[in-house]
């Protein structure tokens, strides 16, 4: 598989309240612009090897500048459209994503007997929650209790997760997506998760008889999983054995 691709005037967007450009692509660099939310930038991501951290290489008035990835989000021209974005098609990686105003409108709430034990409700767009519904009552006829542990993410609350996961971990982190650039936003991805809740979020889970069943079976239903380790540089994120998103059934 290769990465998904776009035109390379397509803007970069900052989301933040307050993004500097810099000389050289460190964050003790001299600045040489601020910027603030809504201001764009076109050029391309530039990985600094040193600190693992991506900046985008763009020039501004005439000035070379480095801008922090870390503060901003750009969106496919594919995924510009008025109302639902078709199933399956959507682009969404690490760099290329959703207007993160982007909600789709025929979402619809979990039953609860599928989910896990967090009383917060989860919902999926209608095609998918009837494919996943009928999937999850395969496994469980198979004796395999799966369950949901997160589905839909809208684009702000998205914001929240992202900041907080690069003051704990640093801009280098990979396991958080940058708004607009979360599968989960689609309202076609779940995570998965073992009944007892024993696997959370873990590379372990991988080990499971649940995670096996999914593996071989979950196809049927038109649910893929997006992220193994052989795919890491095409996705831009770490291997999840529990995140599974519909692309229709076929």
């Amino acid at each position: 598989m290769t990465r998904h691709t776009g035109p390379a005037d397509a803007p970069w967007i900052v989301f933040t309240e307050a993004c500097i450009a810099r000389e050289h692509p460190r964050t003790d660099a001299p600045v040489v612009r601020r910027l603030g939310s809504g201001d764009q930038v076109v050029g391309p991501c530039h990985v600094e090897h040193a600190t693992d951290e991506e900046w985008i290489l763009a020039d501004i008035d005439g000035e070379r500048a480095y801008v922090p990835r870390w503060n901003l989000h750009r969106i496919h021209p594919d995924n510009q459209v008025v109302g639902n974005l078709p199933y399956g098609h959507e682009i969404v990686d690490r760099w290329w994503g959703l207007p993160i105003e982007y909600e789709p409108d025929d979402l619809v709430v979990v039953p609860k007997e599928f989910c896990d034990s967090d009383p917060k409700e989860y919902r999926l767009r209608s095609r998918a929650i009837d494919a996943l519904l009928d999937m999850l009552r395969a496994a469980r006829a198979e004796g395999l209790d799966i369950r949901v542990g997160s589905a839909y993410r809208s684009g702000p609350y998205q914001v929240g997760l992202y900041t907080r996961a690069v003051d704990r971990d640093g801009p280098r982190q990979r396991y958080s997506a940058p708004p607009g650039h979360s599968e989960h936003q689609l309202g076609t991805c779940v995570d998965l998760l073992d009944s007892e809740e024993k696997f959370v979020l873990v590379d372990e889970f991988k080990n499971t008889p649940h995670s096996a069943w999914l593996e071989q079976h979950a196809a049927r239903w038109g649910f893929r999983r997006s992220y193994y380790p052989e795919n890491v540089a095409e996705t831009g994120y770490i291997s999840e054995p529990w995140h599974w998103r519909y692309h229709g059934r076929r």
